[in-house]
C-alpha cells in the first residue's frame, strides 16, 4: 500500500476556516456584548418606567420617575408622608440621557397610573445613535423608538 504523505485541498480550505472563525470570535464578542448591555440597560429603563406606573395602580399613591441627565441616572420615588426613594439607577454601559422634555425632569403617575406630564427623554448609545423613550399621555405607556 501506498501512503500519500500530501494533504487535500478540502483539508486547507477546513482548517484555514477553522482558524479564521477562531480569530473572528473575539471582534465580534466585543461589539455584540456591548450591544447586549446597552440594550439591557434601556430595557430596564423602560421596565422601571412601568413598574411605577402599575404600582401607582396598585398601591393607590403617586410614584414620581426623577430624570437627571446632569447625573446622567434616575430615581423613582414613592410619596408617602414624605418622598420615599424606590430604586436609584445611574446608566454605566454607554447610554447616554441627551435630553429630555417633560417639565421638571420628573414623570409623575397618578393613581390611575396616567401621568400628570408627558413627553419625550432622548437618549444616545455608545454608537451615538439616538433612542427615543416617549410616554403617552392620558395612559402613560412607554414606547422606545430608535433613529
Amino acid at each position: 500500500m501506498k501512503d500519500n504523505g500530501g494533504i487535500t485541498l478540502i483539508e486547507v480550505i477546513v482548517v484555514i476556516s477553522i482558524i479564521s472563525i477562531v480569530l473572528l470570535i473575539p471582534t465580534l464578542k466585543k461589539d455584540t456584548l456591548l450591544d447586549y448591555k446597552e440594550r439591557k440597560e434601556l430595557m430596564e429603563f423602560k421596565n422601571d418606567i412601568n413598574y411605577a406606573r402599575n404600582k401607582a395602580i396598585v398601591e393607590s399613591t403617586k410614584y414620581f420617575v426623577d430624570v437627571r441627565p446632569y447625573s446622567n441616572s434616575y430615581v423613582i420615588y414613592k410619596q408617602e408622608m414624605t418622598r420615599k426613594i424606590v430604586k436609584r439607577k445611574t446608566f454605566e454601559n454607554g447610554i447616554v440621557i441627551y435630553r429630555n422634555n417633560i417639565e421638571g425632569d420628573e414623570i409623575i403617575f397618578t393613581y390611575s397610573g396616567a401621568p400628570e406630564k408627558s413627553g419625550t427623554i432622548e437618549l444616545k448609545n455608545r454608537k451615538e445613535q439616538k433612542i427615543k423613550l416617549t410616554i403617552t399621555p392620558a395612559v402613560g405607556k412607554v414606547n422606545i423608538y430608535f433613529d
